[in-house]
């Protein structure tokens, strides 16, 4: 049976504290409540918690003090802290001594979600690379692991080579793809590794709310680029930044790039067509050139099904244990099925499959079959007489499309991806994908 993830919240109005561990407890979470510091720090010596929510303004032990004797127990288990505008500058100091992220009173319900959802995410994340080996090899070992295709160990010296740098760095690709995970072995692999790693969802802030966020309110409030001194600020969706937003990035990165050791490393992440936006006035070209000095476009699943197999195999291994299965191979039609799905969620998708899937094996069981995964993949089964799979079919139309435009275009990659409707680092990508040569086709 998996463990509940445990949290406690520490906060001295018991209202407050009933009212937030009913909405976390609508996510699953196991929530046990406190009124001060001291009876905090007594819960925590006496059990086991993945997470600690505290406020900072409480008679007796502050949450500051708090934090500092939890960090004295124990390195790894995050601390959120909730802080009043009147307690901003403490909740800075409480970020410095080692807090996951500060978040405003009143608390927005679905911030403090989101917040802790990342934390846990971020822990685990910790928590396996330390289990690896306590350095950056591992890191990089544990990712290579993963991503046997040709295509991501091609992006394998552009990671190494943002990591020595502290330019600009935008990373693209579909949701799921792993976008924030590269940030974070780029930033564990730089001269900023010891400094704070910052994120902003700009998909989940009001548009009015973001430029408040990343720098601050009217001076009092410091933003989340503030906080971010020394370390990494990861724009999430970038796209999704206003157009008042957009000006103040702007002359934040100009700010940055004239100084002589910029105090924030920035990475920005989407999964749109950002040249597209552009194009169409909703993204500033100005901005757009700025954020991409380097850049990386991490590639969907479909098109590296030689990452499936490692894949699967990692998160047996890693739910396996968790949900206490004997589980220690896949059959070869579940591993054929796992290959032949498209995989519109990515690895995220294929991650949460393999989990629920061991969440189905008896407790003796030790082969994951086709049996155990969801209605949706087995029905992926090609049937007898079958012309082929929906994605071989969609690959040939792929070339046969990018080959007859080159040859109206007489090789013109440019024209070329105008005709297609792409872009022309898109139409690059493919022709490398399908060994489409432009001397060749004309």
């Amino acid at each position: 049976m998996e463990e509940r993830v445990r949290l406690l919240l520490v906060d001295d109005e018991p209202h407050f504290c009933k009212v937030m561990a009913m909405h976390l407890a609508d996510e699953g979470y196991l929530v046990a409540t406190v009124t001060n510091g001291e009876e905090a720090l007594e819960r925590f010596k006496a059990e086991d918690y993945h997470l600690v929510v505290t406020d900072l303004k409480m008679p007796g032990m502050d949450g500051l003090v708090l934090l500092e004797r939890i960090r004295d127990l124990s390195a790894h288990v995050p601390v959120v802290v909730l802080t009043a505008y009147g307690t901003v500058d403490t909740a800075v100091q409480a970020m410095k001594l080692g807090a996951f992220d500060y978040i405003l009173k009143p608390v927005d319900v679905d911030e403090l979600k989101m917040v802790v959802a990342r934390a846990l995410r971020m822990q685990e994340i910790t928590k396996e690379n330390l289990a690896l080996k306590a350095s950056l090899s591992a890191l990089y070992r544990e990712f290579s692991l993963v991503a046997e295709s040709t295509a991501m160990q091609d992006l394998f010296p552009t990671i190494r080579k943002a990591s020595e740098v502290d330019s600009p760095l935008l990373i693209c690709g579909e949701t799921g793809v792993g976008k924030e995970l590269v940030a974070r072995v780029i930033h564990a692999s730089g001269a900023r590794k010891e400094g704070p790693f910052t994120v902003v969802d700009c998909s989940f802030l009001e548009p009015e709310r973001v430029e408040g966020v990343l720098f601050g309110s009217e001076g009092l409030v410091p933003g989340r680029a503030r906080l971010a001194q020394g370390g990494t600020l990861l724009l999430d969706q970038v796209d999704e930044l206003s157009p008042g937003a957009q000006a103040r990035l702007l002359r934040f990165l100009e700010e940055q790039r004239v100084s002589a050791k910029p105090q924030v490393r920035v990475m920005a992440t989407t999964t749109g067509d950002l040249e597209r936006l552009v194009e169409e006035g909703v993204f500033r070209r100005d901005l757009f050139y700025r954020l991409r000095v380097l850049e990386i476009t991490i590639p969907p699943l479909r098109e590296r099904k030689e990452d499936i197999p490692p894949l699967v195999v990692h998160f047996v291994k890693k739910y396996g244990s968790r949900l206490g299965t004997r589980v220690e191979k896949v059959s070869t039609k579940a591993m054929d099925l796992l290959i032949s799905h498209p995989w519109p969620g990515n690895v995220r998708e294929l991650e949460n499959v393999i989990e629920s899937a061991l969440a189905f094996c008896d407790e003796n069981e030790r082969v994951l079959t086709e049996q155990h995964l969801p209605p949706w993949i087995r029905g992926g089964t090609v049937e007898k007489g079958w012309p082929g799979s929906l994605i071989d079919a969609v690959e040939s139309l792929e070339k046969e499309m990018i080959t007859q435009a080159l040859q109206e275009c007489g090789g013109n990659q440019t024209r070329a991806a105008e005709k297609l409707g792409i872009t022309r680092r898109m139409l690059q990508y493919k022709m490398k994908k399908y060994d489409i040569r432009a001397k060749r086709v004309v």
